[in-house]
């Protein structure tokens, strides 16, 4: 990630400093780095989608408003998607929000800043690789107890891989290392 320098607004001859003056007057840009523009669409989806899941299972919990079926949960510590809805609404509706609004302002307040400490990143960095990795955990164990598959699935799978992964390119580690 390379600075960006801004020039401030060109002054008319007349009024034009001395040189070396306007070359004190230069700004260091930072700009934030190219993958972040990949990971918050992203995460955006996953929010959607738990918002949309999540709303729909708490407020139907046989699921047949999204075409689920309660034998889908006869492997599970469940006897319907109340639960289950509930955690995509929580952690990924709401959550997913809440790591994007991070990775944007970068602000950390509370305890946020402790764990900005504690982790030495900031706690959206860290907050998309468990989103990430959570999808993941979260989609292969419904390959394993569920007896029927959707598209979504594999989808899901590379969009968790995806969220997790970018993270821990250079630039977005660089960005928001904790000084």
């Amino acid at each position: 990630m390379r600075p960006t320098l801004v020039r401030p607004p060109v002054m008319e001859p007349r009024m034009r400093s001395h040189p070396v003056e306007e070359t004190a007057q230069l700004k260091i840009v930072e700009r934030r780095p190219g993958a972040l523009w990949a990971l918050v669409p992203l995460l955006g989806i996953l929010s959607a989608g738990g918002f949309d899941g999540g709303l729909s299972f708490v407020t139907d919990p046989t699921g047949a408003s999204l075409g689920a079926k309660l034998t889908w949960l006869d492997r599970t510590p469940v006897s319907d998607f109340r639960l289950p809805g509930l955690f995509l609404l929580v952690v990924y509706g709401i959550g997913a929000l809440a790591v994007i609004a991070g990775l944007m302002m970068k602000s950390s307040p509370g305890p946020l800043a402790r764990l900005d400490r504690i982790l030495g990143y900031h706690w959206s960095w860290a907050g998309s690789i468990a989103l990430g990795a959570g999808l993941v955990l979260w989609i292969a164990y419904e390959l394993v107890v569920m007896p029927e598959t959707t598209f979504l699935q594999p989808a899901l799978i590379v969009i968790g891989l995806l969220i997790a992964g970018i993270p821990f390119l250079p630039s977005m580690r660089r960005w928001y290392a904790h000084a």
